[in-house]
């Protein structure tokens, strides 16, 4: 309207909606091919999830354990160190809320003398005192990581030492 005359009105543009029908099959199409690699990803992320959770228990269960060996009385007589290993065994099982059996349980009450044992080392500096005795404690648990076309098969392990406190003389 710059000169005093009118425009002509401009007719509206019409909104297609939804794709045009010659791709409505390349839709369909790229939808069935990307839903197995998004399953994957969400039963991946799934069953990921419950492994770690269960290597949590797992590590709880052991730390819980060792702890109990620590404070736990030794006893006396010629099986009591198979009773105080048996004690501490089902307390670790116990912690763990059925996530472990007592074969994934190994208990040990050592002298700290340089040896493996149940999986585990001596910590650094336990040889300095030779008559304190050593908790070792050690889990292992084999899961499956499942993902939409293939499984994997993972072991978990919580493993921990702690120094008995007990009078053991």
């Amino acid at each position: 309207m710059v000169d005093g005359t009118k425009m002509p009105p401009i007719a509206p543009r019409r909104r297609r909606r939804g794709p045009a029908r010659s791709e409505a099959g390349a839709v369909i199409f790229e939808f069935f091919l990307v839903l197995p690699l998004l399953m994957s990803l969400v039963l991946g992320l799934f069953t990921g999830g419950l492994a770690y959770s269960k290597k949590i228990s797992i590590v709880e269960a052991a730390r819980e354990g060792a702890r109990y060996g620590a404070s736990l009385p030794m006893g006396t007589g010629g099986s009591a160190v198979s009773t105080w290993e048996t004690a501490v065994k089902t307390r670790v099982v116990d912690a763990s809320n059925g996530a472990i059996v007592a074969g994934d349980v190994c208990v040990k009450w050592v002298l700290p003398t340089g040896a493996t044992d149940c999986n585990l080392s001596d910590p650094t500096g336990a040889s300095n005192e030779p008559t304190v005795h050593l908790v070792k404690v050690s889990v292992t648990k084999s899961v499956s990581l499942e993902f939409f076309f293939s499984k994997r098969d993972i072991v978990l392990t919580g493993r921990l030492v702690a120094r008995f406190e007990r009078d053991t003389g």
